[in-house]
């Protein structure tokens, strides 16, 4: 299972593979993988919380300039 985060709306959630739509604001989103693959934030399985504040900080800035 990987952690994904939506691209429009910021829900984290664990799925073997990203929905069509997202299970939260329902829009079709692009979605980014924020898996920890590092054993700093315990490894396969676990949730990056430094790669979801990053998607995150990301998305918002894009909203921004749109």
């Amino acid at each position: 299972m990987s952690w994904w985060i939506c691209g429009e709306c910021d829900y984290v959630f664990e799925a073997e593979a990203p929905p069509e739509t997202c299970p939260e604001c329902r829009s079709k989103c692009v979605y980014s993988d924020v898996t920890c693959y590092i054993p700093e934030c315990g490894g396969p399985g676990h949730l990056d919380t430094k790669l979801v504040a990053l998607k995150a900080k990301q998305a918002r800035r894009n909203m921004k300039q749109a």
